[in-house]
Parts: structure tokens; C-alpha cells; sequence
């Protein structure tokens, strides 16, 4: 998957650079947010354009990154603490003792009666 990425990206970017070369000598006027730059090259605004783009698909990679990684250490907080006591479960002892011992005879009273 992640070398599908890798050449998704440098087609884009190959895409990207054929359509400036074929652009070179084309200018216009550009206006970035409030100030207005005049004659730039159109493959100068399309490079900028994309590397703008890749930018923040950067970082909203890196946030989902960050996100999922926090995700998974949860996660696996709460198997270790699972498994722990699923350990401490099979390693308890057991209530009483097996084989169970014989209950010692009472002695009988001298009256002859049981108790």
C-alpha cells in the first residue's frame, strides 16, 4: 500500500511538472490573500498550488497518524490490563482443598447422646 502511495505521488507530481513545462512561458496575475504579484509564470502558481496540497495532506496525515497510534496505545493499555487479570484468574487458588480432608469425629458426650 504504501509503495501504491509513493507512485500515486510521483505521477501527480510528474503530471504536475509536464503541464508547467508545457505552461513555461505563460504568466498572469496572481493574488494571494490580500497582495497581488504580477507577471508569475503559470507553472510557478500550479507548483506552488500543488506543494501547497501535498502540505496539508501532510498534516492531516500526520494528525490521523497521532490519533491512531494514541488509539492503539489505549487499546493496548486495556489488553495488557485484561490479560493480567485473566493471569491473576487462572493463577488464584482454589477455594478449599481437593481432595477435601475428613472432618474429625467428636468425641461423644458422657451422657451418651450425640450433641
Amino acid at each position: 500500500m504504501v509503495i501504491f502511495r509513493v507512485i500515486l505521488v510521483l505521477l501527480a507530481f510528474m503530471v504536475v511538472l509536464v503541464l508547467a513545462i508545457t505552461n513555461s512561458s505563460t504568466t498572469t496575475n496572481a493574488v494571494v490573500f490580500t497582495k497581488v504579484y504580477t507577471n508569475v509564470p503559470v507553472a510557478f502558481v500550479m507548483l506552488y498550488a500543488f506543494a501547497f496540497g501535498a502540505l496539508c495532506v501532510g498534516i492531516f496525515s500526520v494528525v490521523s497518524e497521532i490519533q491512531l497510534r494514541s488509539r492503539l496505545y489505549r487499546q493496548k493499555k486495556a489488553q495488557d490490563a485484561l490479560m493480567e487479570e485473566l493471569r491473576a484468574l487462572r493463577n488464584a487458588p482454589l477455594e478449599g482443598e481437593y481432595p477435601p480432608r475428613p472432618t474429625p469425629e467428636q468425641p461423644e458426650s458422657p451422657d451418651g447422646g450425640g450433641q
